[in-house]
């Protein structure tokens, strides 16, 4: 894989792997890899939600306003 990097984002790159005594590239990797994980577990996230919702879980929209109003009004009177 080959990817383009201007120029400004290669010096920052450059500079943190010598600050890091690392090659860029690894750099990289250690970054796509961090990506990867962390948009696969957004996504285990998003699918347990829509399989906890198809299953009749979980709290109408409407309600959360109203909780969330009505919390907002709790904490107008105390101040």
């Amino acid at each position: 894989m080959t990817i383009a990097l201007d120029e400004a984002v290669k010096a920052k790159l450059d500079a943190v792997a010598l600050a890091e005594g690392r090659q860029p590239g690894d750099l990289l990797v250690e970054a796509a890899e961090r990506i990867a994980d962390e948009e696969a577990a957004l996504q285990a996230a998003i699918a347990e939600g829509e399989a906890s919702l198809a299953a009749g879980k979980g709290i109408p929209h409407e309600e959360v306003v109203a909780r969330l109003l009505a919390r907002r009004e709790r904490w107008a009177d105390r101040a």
